[in-house]
């Protein structure tokens, strides 16, 4: 049993789900990194193609995916997407059945996020469309687009709300795997305007002082889209 996340995009191509609050290829690493530890928390082994904003071309990152896998690997392909449209949606192979890409749709939806669609997609040869999922029959890949860049509802669930999401692709595969699922340790929570610590201190049960001892903070002023670790009590 093995996890691959593979973040979208990196290094010179930054993604077209980017838009004036995040790029893609940032967006999607900061997302794997944290279902990376996540799964190791839950005893399910994992591993990165990329750790760092690196550029991958398709054949090396192909080459990165299927050299790690292992008998009953599944890789989870991190993206956002762009174009127009919203909400999340799930790409599978052809060959393969859809149960898992259903459960993290199922997990996700409980975010408050909707699912558009979970699909294939196949080329004019009768293939997988897309060369992640197509160049690597010894894993169970599948695409997770978390919503539209360019879509104002979406941009501000994802710039707010990923680690929500990222914990729904967590607690789905967890269930695929049949893997007793416990909750993290903590929170990421990203101010909001109108924040407060003593606001998000009451919304989590916490005090100011915990917040500030746990996050290194020197002052009680936090900014819109910081990051703030809350941890359980």
């Amino acid at each position: 049993m093995l996890v691959i996340i593979d973040p979208g995009h990196g290094g010179f191509d930054p993604g077209g789900g980017s838009n004036n609050l995040w790029r893609e290829k940032d967006m999607v690493l900061k997302i794997s990194r944290y279902q990376h530890r996540r799964f190791r928390e839950l005893g399910i082994p994992s591993a990165l193609t990329r750790t760092t904003d690196e550029t991958l071309v398709p054949r090396e990152r192909v080459r990165r995916i299927n050299s790690l896998i292992v008998p009953n690997t599944v890789t989870i392909s991190n993206h956002i997407n762009a174009g127009g449209g919203k909400g999340g949606e799930i790409i599978h192979s052809i060959r393969d059945n859809p149960a898992l890409s259903r459960l993290i749709a199922q997990e996700i939806e409980k975010t408050g996020q909707n699912i558009r669609n979970v699909y294939t997609r196949m080329n004019a040869l009768g293939n997988d469309y897309y060369f992640v999922i197509r160049e690597t029959p010894g894993s169970q890949t599948i695409i997770i687009e978390y919503g539209f860049a360019d879509n104002n509802d979406d941009q501000q669930r994802i710039f707010y709300n990923w680690p929500a999401l990222a914990e729904a692709v967590v607690r789905g595969v967890a269930a695929y795997f049949n893997v007793p699922y416990t909750l993290p340790a903590f929170t990421v929570y990203t101010a909001r305007p109108g924040d407060s610590l003593y606001k998000i201190a009451q919304t989590f049960s916490t005090t100011i002082d915990r917040i500030k001892r746990d996050n290194n903070l020197t002052s009680d002023q936090i900014l819109v889209g910081q990051e703030l670790y809350i941890y359980r009590q």
